[in-house]
Parts: C-alpha cells; sequence; structure tokens
C-alpha cells in the first residue's frame, strides 16, 4: 500500500515520500495534535536511523512549515530505491 502511494506522484520519488508525510501530517494533527504527530515522527526517524544512518532528525521545536525540510535533505542525498526503503520504513515504524 506504500508504495502504491508513493507511485502516484510524478515528480518523483522524494516529492512523493514529502507529500504523503505532509498528508499523513494533516490527518494525524487532527487527531493527536501537533506535539503528538511530533513525538510519533521523531520516533519515526530516531528508530529508522539504526537501518538509515544517513537520515537527519528534525528539529526539536515543532514546525508547520517546512517541517520535513530535513527529510527532503536526507532524501535527496539517497538513490530512489534507497529513499523509497527508508520512508517505508518511516511510515511503517510510525503506523505501529
Amino acid at each position: 500500500m506504500i508504495e502504491s502511494l508513493m507511485a502516484r506522484h510524478p515528480k518523483g520519488v522524494v516529492d512523493g515520500a514529502i507529500v504523503s508525510w505532509e498528508q499523513l501530517a494533516t490527518h494525524l494533527v487532527s487527531i493527536i495534535g501537533e506535539s503528538g504527530f511530533n513525538s510519533l515522527y521523531a520516533r519515526s526517524v530516531f528508530l529508522a536511523q539504526s537501518t538509515f544512518p544517513w537520515l537527519v532528525a528534525s528539529s526539536p521545536l515543532p514546525q508547520t512549515d517546512g517541517r520535513f525540510v530535513e527529510l527532503r535533505i536526507s532524501f535527496e542525498g539517497q538513490t530512489p530505491v534507497q529513499v523509497s526503503e527508508a520512508n517505508s520504513l518511516l511510515l511503517i515504524i510510525g503506523s505501529m
């Protein structure tokens, strides 16, 4: 399901991953609040770093504009396959 969501973004795998996270943030913030989402996202990045050490942890300050800047920077230095695998892991961890 995650792969099919990312495949819907013709601009590329990085843009698709960021759009997926922006959409997820919009939905989850309405349910668990900004701080709840930030905690969930930070946990996902932290746990995924053991597999993908090039993932940059997000700033501890809440950001609504540019929330995923660090994620985009981390992804832009990787191959499309690495981005897909890392983003899939992030989303899987986030759903646990």
